[in-house]
């Protein structure tokens, strides 16, 4: 009977604590992103909650461990999200795959914009936090693209595609987006549309330039569909 009574008690304290904690990574990600990682300390962070430091020193180890817990959190949402965007594609069809390009495009550019520090923090090792954080994100871009290589093994296997390397083509895939992203946030000499744009197209001339017999034939047959309809 004690233990019955207890539970609803244990599940109102374990929700307390992750508001208390997700205010917490909350106010840090926005003093992150505005101050930069070096310059916030803990008690910045405290005093935008509202709560004492041993509050946070119950929550987090230091400002590293915050850190790095948002990071993970907020890469592995990215990649989710853009796994989900990607799912299902038509492969055959060449409207769906750019709009799903297009899609998962605008998913990472609204990423870097709204995690500025985060994303410069793994392309410049300046304004990194350790080696040891290092190797973590870059974990998390190399999912991606182990999640991008599965899907060009898939394309493959459906004898859409040929002649090409999954991992190879995913990486450069994810590194064109990484250094296009870095150039916009730090050059802004194009916008972010336009990025989007040259990625995607870009990504479909390596699809294209890789297509089988069959992929062509369905393409072509796409296209004059396509033109039919607007007739």
């Amino acid at each position: 009977m004690k233990g019955m009574g207890a539970t609803p008690v244990n599940k109102l304290l374990e929700k307390k604590k992750q508001l208390i904690r997700d205010m917490i990574m909350e106010a840090a990600e926005e003093l992150f992103s505005r101050r930069g990682y070096h310059n916030t300390q803990v008690m910045d962070i405290v005093k935008a909650v509202g709560m004492s430091a041993g509050t946070f020193y119950n929550y987090f180890k230091d400002k590293r461990d915050l850190f790095g817990q948002i990071t993970h959190r907020n890469l592995e949402e990215l990649r989710l999200r853009i796994r989900k965007l990607r799912e299902p594609v038509n492969i055959w069809d060449h409207g769906d795959r750019v709009d799903k390009l297009n899609q998962s495009y605008g998913a990472y550019f609204d990423y870097i914009t709204s995690h500025r520090q985060q994303f410069l923090m793994v392309l410049r090792g300046s304004f990194g936090v350790d080696e040891e954080m290092d190797v973590t994100i870059w974990k998390h871009y190399s999912d991606i693209a182990q999640d991008l290589a599965e899907d060009i093994q898939s394309w493959l296997d459906m004898g859409v595609i040929e002649g090409v390397n999954p991992i190879t083509m995913a990486y450069a895939v994810v590194g064109m987006t990484m250094h296009l992203g870095h150039s916009f946030l730090m050059e802004e000499k194009f916008s972010r549309e336009e990025a989007i744009a040259t990625l995607t197209t870009m990504s479909h001339l390596m699809f294209e330039t890789h297509m089988t017999e069959a992929g062509r034939k369905a393409l072509e047959e796409m296209r004059k569909n396509e033109a039919e309809g607007l007739e």
